[in-house]
């Protein structure tokens, strides 16, 4: 007996320890596995969640306040503010319970759901405290990224910060899976299927937000054929698969979620900071004027009057003459001095270097000259000493040929 009462006592501290865990997150109030929905306005979310909860998927919201889990055919958006909701998953009281929480959608006037973001993020932060998972709802026609899908999915990071992709998954609503739906799909170029969908937009969300791993999808139509067997079976088996994800994942804490400007807001704050600049300035100015007027009056009161400044300059005082006064005539004037002393500095310069650095040219062309002259009466002979030359030596060739002949006959003889 005595070896089972601290068991017991055991047993019993761990189960008040629990009691209190549970308590301090708010399980008795948001039953878990909880699970929020996020989207664009008109994509579906408040049919999802009814659907979820096992209620009509075109749900009035009669128990609820401010539009939540309200259906509409509308362009606007109905929920107003974030809601929760608990109940069995798909209305199955063999199933466990859980959390749904709606939110309001996010069109392209992000600057007039400011209220709306802020009351998303206290409701998150202060009430539900912790999510499992965070569904991304689009319709199957979003198959490229708007404007105003990037705005939106941007917010999501701002406010939740980059750890919330590991909670996050894709829904394809209005995915009908009936035969002529599937057949119109596959008629497409390319074939819109369930991958191709999914592979788009990993794609797309790596490219802008730098994920590192796919997101995981779901197809969940809340329109389905409720005669069909194949449309239920599938209806059934992507909801399940929603509840296998919740449930592995870690709770995302909101503890540090912050109420994000969007894109929008930040450029319309930056205007607002110029304007205000501009105005501060045109105020500063404006009471520079008004002191300027005031002194003014102040000076025609006591007939106070100040001297000309230029009356001392156009006399030629001495305070021009210390401080230089000089005017732009005077200043042109300078100018084409310097210019004339330039050039007149320029010619001696040149001068003085020929006469030191370089030869008389004169004296060279008179040398020149002479050594010429020189030359030239070696050369010079007269016609009448080359004609004399030329006589006497063909006079003296004549006699030498004349002696030659007169010796040989005289030898002959004898």
């Amino acid at each position: 007996m005595w070896t089972i009462a601290p068991q017991i006592f055991v047993l019993t501290i761990i189960l008040q320890i629990c009691h209190g865990a549970r308590t301090t997150n708010n399980e008795d109030r948001y039953s878990s596995p909880r699970v929020v929905i996020l989207g664009a306005t008109g994509v579906g979310k408040s049919s999802l969640a009814n659907v979820l909860v096992g209620r009509d998927k075109n749900y009035g919201g009669r128990n609820f306040r401010n539009g939540c889990f309200k259906v509409s055919t509308g362009l606007d958006s109905i929920t107003k503010q974030t809601c929760a909701d608990q109940g069995y998953w798909l209305g199955d009281l063999t199933k466990r319970r859980f959390t749904v929480i709606d939110t309001p959608g996010f069109g392209d006037q992000l600057i007039e759901e400011e209220k709306t973001i802020e009351n998303l993020v206290t409701t998150l932060r202060d009430q539900i405290q912790y999510v499992h998972v965070f569904i991304i709802a689009f319709k199957q026609t979003d198959n490229r990224m708007t404007n105003s899908l990037r705005s939106m999915i941007s917010l999501f990071e701002k406010m939740f910060g980059k750890k919330f992709w590991d909670n996050a998954i894709l829904e394809a609503t209005h995915w009908n899976h009936g035969e002529d739906a599937e057949r119109i799909r596959m008629d497409s170029h390319p074939a819109i299927t369930q991958k191709f969908w999914t592979d788009e937009f990993n794609r797309i969300l790596k490219r802008e937000y730098n994920l590192k791993k796919d997101l995981k999808s779901i197809f969940i139509d809340t329109y389905y054929d409720h005669s069909s067997e194949f449309e239920t079976a599938v209806f059934y088996n992507n909801s399940q698969s929603l509840l296998d994800y919740s449930l592995s994942r870690e709770p995302f804490e909101c503890k540090d979620i912050e109420i994000a400007l969007t894109e929008i807001r930040q450029l319309q704050n930056h205007i607002d900071s110029l304007v205000r600049e501009e105005q501060d300035k045109k105020n500063i100015i404006q009471d520079l004027i008004e002191q300027r007027n005031e002194l003014q009056k102040i000076v025609n009161l006591h007939g106070l009057t100040t001297p000309s400044p230029n009356s001392e300059r156009q006399e030629g005082s001495t305070y021009c003459s210390i401080n230089k006064c000089y005017t732009p005539t005077e200043f042109a004037m300078f100018g084409i001095g310097a210019i004339v002393m330039g050039v007149m500095l320029g010619v001696i310069g040149i001068s003085w270097f020929k006469h030191q650095c370089l030869p008389d040219e004169k004296e060279e062309l008179r040398e020149r000259e002479r050594a010429l002259s020189r030359h030239s009466s070696l050369l010079r002979v007269t016609p009448r000493e080359c004609s004399d030359s030329k006589q006497h030596i063909d006079t003296s060739f004549m006699d030498s040929q004349f002696t030659e002949r007169g010796k040989g006959v005289h030898e002959t003889d004898f």
